[in-house]
């Protein structure tokens, strides 16, 4: 059995990551040095290299430098065990493999502990392995023997090592290649039947689908697949994916493995159908129908921004973001058609601040037999940076509900001042009717 080779890895302190970001980064070195990997919070991960170095140029030299390429300003050592690692890559020189001239800090003892053995003159590690087992233990409790020891090999230290996240992902190789329209269509049908039911007995659903078609020349098209929910209807996957079978799949000469892969996934509990109350309409297979078909930067949905402005406070989200962002009840009427940008027209009013008599928009003229307001709207200042040719106080909106005499209703509003340094203007920007 080959003897057991850690790596630590520690990224400098202006580097330190949260504990998500360690993971992450332990989960990529799984790609490439080692199934066996670990965050070890704060600022470092631990990678179980045994067996792992002769894969690389120059052994476990050619692995740490291929390591320390990837990570600017990190530092790595490799030892017989996760301790002596820890403490040669804090605190050890380069290529260093002896802890005994190492400081007792590197064994991971707490900063009290670490205070207590230097009043007695014990600065290094060698200098602590050469006091008794027994005495130590008895003044200084039973953590500086611990450490000691494992550092040294002579106790275990148990690393919790991650495991990836499930690959939802099945293939189907064909040993003749295949090139058929109907051959393929088959294909995606039974790999659909495939993974959803890894899907369903995981209570998951696919949020994102890929089908990757390696071709015996080896090119690889593909067919991108997105949802308006978590989807695991095998049905509407195989559909969807024959749908788009002519348009972005050539198979060439043969295709002699198909995958298909959901790259993105959610909870989704099973769902129980009651026949005696009325089903709701279920509405995800229509969108998932479209969004496919017409492309997910065409397809969206409105939500509230934070802004009084009326054109910005609104903003397009996609489709499939859920829960659905609740609305709040505005203080004043809103119209039920919004111009993306106000309208400029001419306006009388007889008083400053009262609502226009008379206006013009789009060469016709509208005289208002009733209004309301206004209500005043201020511009969102703290968003925007300070503009010095223009006060605060002629940038502001007054805005007035207006009817004419036909009946119609708008939404104008005053921008700026009577008395203001600019004239003001007047604005159309929506209809109530």
């Amino acid at each position: 059995m080959p003897q057991r080779r850690i790596l630590s890895l520690w990224l400098p302190p202006a580097k330190d990551a949260p504990a998500e970001d360690l993971k992450a980064l332990a989960l990529r070195c799984q790609l490439f040095y080692s199934p066996l990997t670990a965050p070890d919070p704060p600022d470092g991960i631990v990678i179980d290299i045994t067996g792992c170095a002769h894969l690389f140029p120059a052994g476990e030299a050619g692995l740490k430098a291929h390591l320390l390429t990837r990570h600017s300003g990190a530092r790595a050592a490799i030892a017989n065990n996760a301790a002596a690692a820890w403490a040669l890559a804090r605190y050890g020189a380069a290529d260093s493999k002896d802890i005994l001239p190492l400081p007792i800090a590197a064994l991971r003892l707490e900063p009290v502990t670490v205070t207590k053995l230097r009043r007695i003159g014990v600065r290094r590690i060698g200098e602590l392995a050469r006091l008794p087992r027994a005495g130590l233990v008895a003044g200084y409790g039973p953590a500086p023997a611990l450490r000691l020891a494992q550092a040294l090999g002579q106790a275990p230290e148990t690393i919790a090592f991650i495991t990836p996240p499930p690959a939802w992902r099945v293939c189907e190789p064909h040993v003749e290649p295949i090139f058929a329209p109907a051959q393929l269509q088959a294909a995606l049908s039974r790999l659909s039947t495939q993974l959803c039911a890894r899907l369903s007995a995981a209570t998951r659903g696919a949020n994102s689908l890929v089908a990757r078609f390696h071709r015996i020349d080896r090119a690889c098209p593909e067919i991108i697949l997105g949802f308006a929910a978590p989807c695991r209807d095998e049905a509407q996957i195989a559909k969807l994916l024959s749908e788009k079978l002519a348009s972005h799949v050539d198979p060439g000469f043969g295709i002699e493995l198909i995958s298909l892969h959901a790259t993105a996934t959610e909870p989704l509990p099973p769902t129980q159908r009651n026949s005696l109350d009325a089903e709701k309409p279920d509405y995800t297979q229509p969108l998932n129908t479209l969004l496919n078909r017409l492309g997910p930067h065409k397809i969206w949905r409105v939500a509230p921004h934070d802004s009084h402005i009326p054109e910005y406070a609104v903003r397009r989200i996609p489709l499939r973001t859920l829960p659905p962002v609740p609305w709040s009840k505005p203080r004043h009427p809103r119209p039920l058609r919004l111009l993306p940008t106000p309208a400029a027209i001419t306006a009388i009013a007889p008083v400053p601040d009262d609502p226009p008599i008379q206006f013009t928009w789009a060469g016709a003229s509208h005289r208002v037999a009733h209004a309301t307001g206004p209500e005043r709207i201020a511009r969102d200042w703290w968003c925007h940076p300070h503009d010095d040719t223009r006060p605060e106080a002629e940038k502001i909106r007054d805005y007035y509900a207006v009817e004419d005499t036909q009946g119609a209703r708008f939404w104008l509003f005053r921008a700026g001042l009577h008395n203001g340094e600019a004239p003001a203007r007047w604005f159309l920007h929506g209809f109530f009717a």
